[in-house]
């Protein structure tokens, strides 16, 4: 996540032990889970190939993601705690004005992140199910690669913060039916956004 590794890349084992500062027991068993994790690809012989951003896979990405959380945010809108979603609105409406207010060229990225998981993971807890969870695990840190090299500026971020906002309103009130399609809506345009579309 800190780009010391290019999207992309072809690397050695030895390489990535320089890079990482680690023995080679240690990245070997860190190979395991990111190769589960579709993060890297091992080629035996030839080394070490990471995941690069494409089309296919942010459509991929928010294709599953789109699944998982119209589900989700159909239960968070008949289950969560009134006291946690007004807490989520505060947190997004807070941001926009901290948005609004900031200079239009700089970038946000790492604060949304924050913004993302309070919103996204909470919805997707409410199934309660923990195979859901684990896979929702490998979908964020796709989403992250997805992002990895993007300038996020407060603009862009604020359109997200607002299409959050505005689920986060029909589940206040209670509406699953207009939780979902705000969700749906939020999702649709977020991979149009990531695909450059717009």
């Amino acid at each position: 996540m800190d780009r010391s590794v290019p999207l992309g890349a072809m690397m050695t084992q030895a390489e990535l032990t320089k890079v990482t500062a680690l023995p080679v027991g240690p990245v070997r068993d860190a190979l395991k889970t990111l190769e589960s994790d579709g993060v890297v690809v091992v080629h035996p012989r030839s080394g070490i190939e990471v995941v690069r951003r494409s089309t296919d896979l942010i459509r991929t990405t928010f294709q599953f993601r789109l699944l998982i959380e119209r589900e989700g945010i159909r239960a968070f809108a008949l289950q969560a705690p009134e006291v946690q979603v007004r807490g989520l609105i505060e947190l997004h409406r807070a941001t926009d004005a901290e948005y609004a207010a900031a200079d239009p060229n700089t970038g946000v990225a790492d604060q949304m992140v924050l913004i993302e998981d309070s919103f996204h993971l909470s919805v997707v807890a409410s199934l309660g199910n923990q195979m859901i969870d684990q896979s929702y695990r490998r979908l964020s840190l796709m989403s992250r690669i997805i992002k990895i090299n993007d300038h996020l500026l407060p603009g862009v971020a604020r359109t997200s913060v607002a299409e959050h906002l505005a689920v986060l309103e029909a589940v206040l009130a209670r509406d699953p039916d207009a939780a979902e399609a705000a969700m749906r809506d939020h999702l649709t345009r977020a991979m149009t956004r990531n695909l450059g579309l717009s």
